[in-house]
């Protein structure tokens, strides 16, 4: 089969192109107004002139780039002084140059380069600030910390969730076969949780013992919250990480959104370091304010935070959920410091390559080393829809294609992987015959003209695994 070309944000019709119309202006004209509540309690609080000086700068500046996005202007190539203040990776100003030949506007780009582009150029305005103040400050911190605070509910019942298990746990035996069938349970649980966030199903997460797991009632709760899961590789992964050779398994995940979806992640993690199915995670972070939401390694210092701070979340203290918050915030800190729960960043995260360059053959921007890295791990997790995106190259695959042709050298290379995906993009591979037609059909009866648009929803989940051999 021939590589099929990169989605466009030209491609009519397309999530892609209406991203790139709507969704890209407000993002910016979000980030403005974020500045300029900043500078007025900048004010209040006496900063530096030179500190408000340069916050007003930022303010008119993310305004002009906002208006560049909607004069559909060409996308430049960084400037010296840019690459430099802000370590803009060469492959930016490489792909504008190969690229030259036509004209790649804003409007029309490929819709994984310009979006990606669009951050760098965000990152750059802060970057070249004098203050420190402002190279340090996340123009989404604000949205992150609000979304987090949102999540009251789902957090305080997850760590109840946690707490209940985590003595549980630690009786159980991957060697008895009584008690794999409740690990390998809690494992498609745990995945699902860290698979749709926000979104996830809160029946899956009552108080239940590990007796009641298995019964009839545990068991439609579990067959409701896959219905919307179109492919679902979840068993492949467990045999995969069940059966490595290595004494000591390390699973890690490249990470997507923060707040309470990195969470959930952590809950994953503190599932497979507590059960022994491994004894590292490794969670691999953004090196800059990315995608609005994406993590940074500051994000899960404020999360651990957050969880012990009961003016942002108001429970009563010396209560269960009080108890609760306060114990999972420390275990997250005693795994940390034992070794067992790493966080690392990369340049690499934040490029526009997508992730076939994940390779021995990617020597320039760290393609090479991240694969060598990535060899060590008994399963590489992939969160959310941009890095499903970059998995299959944001191509316009057929809907039918195997996961493994998609995914290029990645499923030879020896890289064990699984992609935990919210579909909120056009790319969509993996599926058998007819569902996609199916979903269609079934997305347009509400959404005239938008059938296409099921797998942009965020209403449908895919768990694609590779062994990649």
């Amino acid at each position: 089969m021939s590589v099929p070309r990169r989605f466009l944000t030209s491609d009519k019709g397309t999530f892609g192109a209406f991203t790139a119309e709507e969704r890209w202006p407000i993002i910016c004209q979000n980030a403005v107004d974020d500045i300029k509540t900043e500078v007025e309690e900048l004010k209040k609080a006496g900063a530096t002139q030179e500190v408000i000086s340069e916050g007003l700068v930022l303010e008119k500046e993310l305004a002009e780039l906002r208006e560049e996005i909607l004069k559909n202007t060409e996308l430049r190539a960084f400037t010296e002084e840019e690459i430099k203040i802000a370590n803009v990776p060469g492959s930016f100003n490489e792909y504008l140059k190969e690229s030259s030949a036509i004209n790649r506007s804003w409007a029309n780009a490929e819709w994984l380069f310009a979006e990606v582009y669009l951050y760098r150029r965000i990152n750059v305005l802060f970057m070249s600030k004098k203050a420190e103040y402002w190279q340090k400050f996340d123009i989404f911190d604000r949205l992150k910390q609000a979304t987090f605070k949102s999540s009251l509910y789902g957090v305080v019942e997850l760590a109840h969730r946690y707490k209940n298990l985590r003595e549980q746990l630690k009786t159980l035996d991957v060697n008895k076969e009584s008690d794999l069938e409740i690990l390998q349970i809690l494992f498609k649980e745990f995945i699902e949780v860290s698979l749709w966030g926000n979104a996830t199903d809160l029946s899956l997460l009552t108080n239940i013992t590990l007796e009641d797991i298995k019964s009839i009632q545990g068991a439609k709760a579990r067959e409701e919250s896959e219905a919307k899961i179109v492919v679902n590789d979840t068993d492949k992964a467990w045999e995969s990480l069940l059966n490595s050779t290595k004494q000591s398994k390390r699973v890690d995940f490249v990470l997507d959104n923060s707040g309470f979806e990195l969470y959930a992640d952590l809950m994953l993690a503190a599932f497979l370091i507590e059960s022994k199915l491994a004894s590292k995670c490794i969670f691999h972070a953004k090196d800059m304010p990315y995608m609005v939401s994406d993590v940074m390694l500051k994000d899960y210092d404020a999360l651990v935070k957050d969880l012990e701070d009961r003016e942002f979340f108001p429970v009563a203290v010396g209560s269960e959920d009080d108890s609760s918050l306060n114990l999972f915030a420390s275990e997250l800190s005693n795994f940390v410091k034992n070794g067992s729960l790493e966080l690392r960043t990369d340049s690499f995260w934040t490029t526009h390559l997508d992730y076939w360059a994940i390779d021995p053959s990617e020597t320039k921007y760290h393609g090479a080393e991240i694969h060598k890295d990535l060899m060590n791990s008994d399963l590489v997790i992939f969160k959310g829809d941009l890095n499903y995106r970059k998995l299959a190259g944001d191509r316009q695959w057929p809907r039918t294609t195997d996961w493994d042709v998609a995914i290029g050298p990645l499923a030879h290379n020896g890289v064990v992987s699984l992609s935990l995906r919210t579909c909120k993009a056009d790319v969509q591979v993996a599926l058998p015959d007819g569902l996609d037609e199916k979903l269609c059909k079934e997305w347009e009866k509400d959404h005239p003209g938008q059938g296409s648009w099921w797998c942009s929803s965020g209403k449908w989940a895919v768990i694609c695994f590779s062994s990649g051999n």
